[in-house]
């Protein structure tokens, strides 16, 4: 919603655009916080403007800020519990998904079934029902290479049992270099997938006949091809992970073997196969669950030791496949634009139960910054420093504050309550009542909560430090 506000006013714009950062960034670090981050900013700003104003030096009013934060957010650290179940996942999956009861118990149905390595995949359905498609396999980015090999027209997709995979880094261009693999399968009466870096001309050519002469005359060998996924070492990374997991030689010109030498024992298998037209899904490889779990553990090694974003991505996707846990949510829907809002909703769920896998999670509705400030005692240099930490011990009751005013009661009553009951204690805006928030299922991810505290934090210390500002005029 923010990403679509714009005032008419060059210079309020300006400062709108320095407050939306707040919540963007809270939403790409920690995949929730936004409106708290927002809260906290515009509370920020709004209190410095009145120390300024009495000229109080915005570089030292910051630093009291900078150290107030520091010290709030390792004891939100402090305050954090792991998740311990499925019903922790769902509390916050549907506080994040705007209190969607339904949406909560299938994003944490999702994530439970999946596995903490597992993947979980939103993708739109094509009815107006959402519903949650739970796969134990290996999920390769990629699809069918033509739509001459789909057997199931009504899903259209490829769906095979007990097949024999081929994995090669090679080119695949003329019809001999499948022969000897084609007989394998003929032979065997067993399906046939190929996976190479590029299937082709005369190749693709026979493999296609076979499948519809398959389909036609039920004479020929049952076959399909896969597009080769993504490019370069991404490739190669996701072709050698498939073969590990379904028992197969990977076919490398760095080998030494070539399609040509193609034997029985070096051909992957698994139960089933499922090949849409964007997404191969493998359940139950054949390769040894000990040589998969070494590798997971090799390349979690890898990922602590990583600290580019890019890579750190791809080392946790490569995890995410090996570990053998697939579910797709399909979000269904009535028009276009409900189906992009509850699909940001879904994501940013998704994205919250993550952070709180991570980092665990704190009492909801605001309590965790109150109880994480309560008896803040911070040394400072100067007065003005100490303006800054007072600053931050007021803005922290904001959010509390601000769902208190869109109750329709009053700020004032509810802070009083939530600063004598202590602990956990804070009031359930659902039930009207001071309740515990950790018994009652309100809970925050503890790192959507520190993000939304540093992030409020450094946009409203950058207004403030600001003397002028430059537009551009049409």
């Amino acid at each position: 919603v923010a990403n679509f506000i714009e005032l008419e006013d060059p210079f309020e714009n300006a400062a709108v655009q320095v407050i939306k950062q707040a919540a963007a960034k809270s939403n790409s670090d920690a995949g929730d916080g936004t409106t708290t981050a927002t809260v906290l900013a515009c509370s920020m700003a709004q209190q410095a403007q009145v120390y300024l104003s009495t000229g109080v030096s915005p570089v030292e009013l910051k630093r009291g800020v900078d150290k107030a934060v520091e010290t709030i957010c390792n004891n939100v650290r402090e305050i954090a519990r792991p998740i311990q179940s499925k019903e922790d996942i769902e509390h916050v999956a549907t506080i994040s998904a705007n209190n969607d009861r339904t949406l909560g118990s299938l994003i944490a149905t999702a994530v439970d079934s999946a596995g903490k390595d597992g993947s979980v995949t939103v993708e739109e359905a094509r009815s107006v029902e959402t519903s949650l498609d739970l796969l134990e396999g290996f999920r390769v980015p990629s699809g069918y290479l033509a739509g001459a090999f789909v057997t199931d027209e009504r899903r259209n997709l490829v769906k095979y049992d007990n097949p024999l995979i081929m994995i090669t880094d090679y080119k695949l261009e003329r019809v001999d270099e499948l022969l000897p693999v084609l007989e394998i399968a003929d032979r065997s009466n067993r399906p046939l997938i190929v996976l190479a870096d590029e299937i082709e001309g005369q190749a693709l050519a026979a493999l296609i006949m076979n499948a519809v002469r398959r389909k036609e005359m039920n004479s020929g060998i049952k076959v399909a091809a896969i597009k080769s996924p993504r490019y370069g070492e991404d490739r190669a990374n996701i072709m050698a992970d498939l073969a590990l997991a379904t028992g197969a030689t990977f076919i490398t010109h760095s080998s030494g073997v070539t399609p040509l030498d193609v034997t029985m024992d070096m051909l992957g298998t698994a139960q089933t196969i499922e090949i849409t037209k964007s997404n191969s899904v493998v359940v139950g490889g054949a390769g040894s669950a000990s040589l998969v779990d070494d590798r997971i553990t090799s390349l979690k090694a890898e990922l602590s030791q990583t600290e580019d974003l890019y890579s750190c991505g791809v080392i946790q996707e490569r995890i995410t496949r090996l570990a053998s846990g697939v579910a797709i949510i399909r979000i269904g829907a009535a028009t276009e634009i409900e189906m992009t809002e509850k699909r940001h909703r879904v994501e940013d769920a998704l994205e919250a139960v993550r952070s709180a896998q991570l980092e665990g999670v704190v009492p909801g509705g605001g309590v965790a910054l109150i109880r994480a400030t309560s008896g803040l005692d911070i040394e400072t240099d100067n007065a003005e420093q100490a303006y800054g930490v007072e600053l931050v011990k007021k803005a922290v009751f904001a959010p509390l504050r601000q769902m208190a005013q869109n109750a329709g009661l009053s700020p004032d009553i509810i802070q009083a309550n939530v600063e004598v009951e202590g602990g956990n204690m804070g009031f359930n805006f659902a039930t009207g009542l001071m309740e515990d928030m950790t018994e009652a299922g309100i809970l925050d991810p503890a790192k959507v909560t520190i993000c939304a505290l540093q992030n409020a934090a450094s946009v409203a210390t950058t207004l403030f430090t600001t003397s002028h500002a430059i537009i551009q005029r049409n």
